[in-house]
């Protein structure tokens, strides 16, 4: 037999998480992060979001802004007001790469910043990760062979075919 006909998708899938491993991409495997798994990132099968990873990432990045702004910073993140998928999208490629405004108090006046949620300038403020067999419960079920987070976002979905 040859390698083409040996070469199968859980090859490719272990080949492609490797390859991430060594562009600097932790590894989780999608049941054990699962609500109901070893070490649950999720509260149920269809939050995307790994919340304490986008808010962690958002006190990491954002160190001069207070803690409330930055927890507004995430509901702005989370919240969509269009029934436009399309639009829902453009709002959050805005807030991902000009960044999410948020007003605080300091020193008795109204500040307005801007919080990040992607460190574009330091790359190591960044977690960059990827999950396999990540299942997500919507109108149907999905379970996706990779998904690629960055702080926590799910921003790229991979399906391999052998």
């Amino acid at each position: 037999m040859s390698l083409l006909e040996n070469f199968t998708e859980d090859l490719l899938e272990e080949a492609a998480i490797e390859i991430l491993g060594e562009l600097g991409y932790e590894y989780r495997f999608g049941p054990d992060i699962a609500y109901d798994g070893e070490t649950p990132e999720r509260k149920d099968y269809k939050e995307v979001i790994l919340e304490d990873r986008v808010k962690d990432a958002l006190f990491r990045i954002n160190k001069e802004i207070p803690k409330s702004a930055l927890n507004d910073a995430f509901r702005q993140i989370i919240t969509f007001n269009s029934p436009s998928l399309v639009e829902n999208n453009r709002y959050f490629h805005k807030l991902m790469v000009e960044g999410i405004e948020v007003s605080f108090k300091e020193s008795g006046l109204i500040r307005t910043k801007k919080a990040y949620i992607i460190d574009f300038e330091h790359k190591d403020r960044n977690e960059f990760l990827v999950v396999n067999q990540f299942t997500i419960q919507g109108i149907e079920n999905r379970r996706p062979d990779l998904i690629l987070f960055i702080n926590g976002l799910p921003l790229v979905v991979i399906e391999l075919r052998s």
